[in-house]
């Protein structure tokens, strides 16, 4: 009897394993960039087991407790928000003081996500049922100074213990935790400066100089009720997905602030309204070209900042005034005109 019982688990380790070769080709891993271990900054673990710590993992053994894990999602979402079709399946496709995003696959030209969000938040995106809800407040610890990027790559954790990345819904079944993997970028950006002008200059600056990414093709007037940006600081940034930048313009627990969108993005069904409002500025690539999910600045480089640190730079935002840099002036609600006189934003990373 014991050796039936043996030999039924074994067969079924087996089956497992088999199919998930089976669900992972070498085409589908040739999409992803080989990950430097040099570069690892942090793993978030989040068990599949609820009442169980999610944790932040740092190279060195390390870990962090983040909070106990209160929900794990019972399905996915498909479709889900319009620039997740951008994404690839089994990297973060949007990064959050309120809520990250995980892509999965796309199918039928449209994403299918899950999400991770804290206990205290709202966030429309995720949709009811397909979230992991880990104990914690928006704007800190994994939405804050533990935020992944956007491309992020994203495990499940199968019942053998071996992580496979999470690109195909049905190796869920398998999973005893999520993993995902935050790694520096693959080179240091001091910071963003967009001109908040019609035919300004979108660029960054690095070890090697300025270099321009973008064009404005429209500059912003007002702020605007992003609900997210209750959970961020006042100038900071509050999400970045493949088709916008959020950055807060009011203090934590008020709402306001404005959005940076590519161009293309504007013609989906979602944003075409942002075409003729005040609280956003619209880029488009110098020659044209799409920006939307492009690396580095809607993909890779850009996070939120942490809403509770008022030391660190990362994901901080600064605006010219009258020629002089300065903190971001404090607006909250629907203004159309308050951001007129600003000539330029900074986000330093």
């Amino acid at each position: 009897m014991t050796q039936c019982k043996s030999i039924c688990v074994l067969t079924k380790v087996l089956s497992a394993a088999l199919l998930l070769i089976f669900l992972v080709s070498p085409v589908e891993s040739a999409v992803y960039n080989v990950e430097d271990p040099s570069r690892l900054m942090f793993t978030i673990h989040v068990p599949m087991t609820t009442g169980e710590q999610a944790k932040v993992i740092f190279p060195d053994g390390r870990s962090e407790d983040m909070g106990r894990v209160m929900a794990v999602p019972t399905k996915s979402r498909h479709p889900s928000f319009t620039a997740s079709k951008y994404g690839i399946g089994g990297q973060v496709i949007a990064t959050a003081a309120n809520a990250h995003h995980i892509q999965i696959s796309v199918e039928e030209g449209t994403g299918r996500t899950m999400s991770l969000i804290p206990s205290q938040t709202f966030a429309n995106a995720p949709g009811a049922g397909a979230s992991f809800i880990v104990e914690g407040v928006g704007g800190t610890g994994l939405w804050g100074k533990y935020a992944p990027f956007v491309g992020s790559p994203v495990y499940i954790i199968n019942k053998v213990g071996v992580p496979v990345y999470f690109n195909n819904l049905q190796l869920f079944q398998f999973a005893t935790a999520l993993e995902i993997r935050v790694y520096s970028p693959e080179y240091e950006i001091e910071y963003f400066e967009i001109e908040n002008a019609a035919g300004g200059r979108a660029w960054y600056r690095d070890a090697k100089g300025d270099h321009q990414f973008a064009t404005v093709e429209s500059g912003v007037g007002g702020t605007g009720r992003f609900e997210g940006t209750f959970f961020q600081g006042l100038g900071k940034v509050r999400a970045n997905h493949p088709g916008v930048i959020c950055i807060s313009t009011s203090p934590k627990r008020e709402v306001g602030g404005f959005q940076i969108v590519p161009l293309s993005h504007t013609y989906s069904s979602e944003m075409q309204k942002t075409r003729r409002m005040s609280q956003y500025i619209v880029l488009r690539g110098v020659n044209f070209e799409d920006l939307t999910g492009q690396s580095p600045f809607f993909k890779g480089w850009v996070r939120p900042g942490d809403s509770e640190d008022l030391d660190s730079k990362s994901g901080w935002v600064s605006c010219k005034i009258d020629g002089e840099w300065q903190e971001l002036p404090s607006i909250s609600g629907l203004t159309e005109h308050t951001l007129e006189n600003i000539e330029a934003f900074r986000i330093y990373l």
